[in-house]
């Protein structure tokens, strides 16, 4: 994008470093692991808000020029401490934990002012607006979940992907066959004319604009233990297809924990039978 002609600017959790990859002209990152707060909490500026106000200036800034603007919000990543205001709406709810659904709530007003920014400099219908995340997580106790997110099952694995750019894409349509975050990049690379390097994705405008939705390749998912189970670190691979979704697991060392599990999706889509 940066060598297309593009203004290119990342703001929030990088987690590969805290320096400029090379790729952005503007560069707001960290490398996780920050507190919500920019110092003491609520009586601070909260870092998701900070963060829009800055995606707010850079959209400002650059009105009449292309530009990528990348937010990666932290939140609703633990420790969950957002704004008093956002909690509010919440209590008395049969919601738990409360602070982790009052902090998307942060987001989707934040993701709110992003929106009305475009919208003030007629950018809205002509900007490729995208909503996803690198995860999700699960609430329930499963063997060796541990985290609650180096899981391949479908809490984790399956998360939102919104997208919308009225100029290429068909209006409030729900996919239900299966995509993967690999697909986003090229997705993006062929709504902005630009040619797309080789890479394991590929754009989804031709079948998203046909109505082709059906599982025509498997979805990869992989995961790598970020806490130790039974003493053993582990990778944990899956391939997922429309009927069934395999897990396949590998330990440093001998461990019973977290066997290969075989799922009919379809017949059993919260994976409770292994078979």
């Amino acid at each position: 994008m940066l060598n297309a002609g593009y203004e290119t600017a990342y703001i929030g959790k990088w987690h590969l470093g805290i320096t400029n990859p090379g790729f952005f002209n503007t560069w707001r990152g960290f490398n996780s692991g920050l507190p919500p707060w920019t110092g003491k909490p609520h009586e601070s500026q909260y870092r998701a808000d900070v963060h829009t106000r800055q995606a707010v200036e850079f959209i400002e800034q650059n009105a009449s020029r292309p530009f990528l603007l990348w937010v990666s919000y932290y939140p609703p990543h633990e420790p969950w401490d957002p704004p008093k205001r956002f909690l509010e709406q919440y209590r008395g709810k049969d919601c738990e934990p409360v602070p982790y659904y009052a902090a998307v709530s942060n987001l989707d007003w934040n993701v709110g002012r992003i929106v009305a920014v475009l919208e003030k400099h007629n950018l809205l219908d002509n900007t490729f607006v995208i909503i996803t995340t690198e995860h999700g997580r699960t609430w329930i106790d499963r063997p060796g979940t541990l985290s609650g997110m180096g899981i391949a099952y479908d809490e984790a694995a399956r998360i939102p992907l919104i997208m919308r750019y009225p100029r290429l894409l068909p209006w409030g349509a729900t996919w239900k066959s299966g995509v993967s975050l690999v697909d986003v990049m090229p997705t993006i690379l062929e709504a902005t004319g630009i040619a797309a390097p080789r890479v394991h994705g590929r754009s989804l405008i031709a079948d998203l604009r046909a109505g082709r939705d059906g599982w025509s390749r498997p979805i990869v998912i992989q995961n790598v233990s970020q806490t130790a189970i039974g003493g053993s670190y582990y990778q944990e691979r899956a391939i997922r297809v429309e009927k069934w979704k395999l897990i396949l697991r590998s330990f440093d060392l001998p461990g019973d924990r977290r066997a290969d599990e075989l799922y009919d999706m379809q017949a059993d889509p919260n994976e409770t039978a292994n078979l």
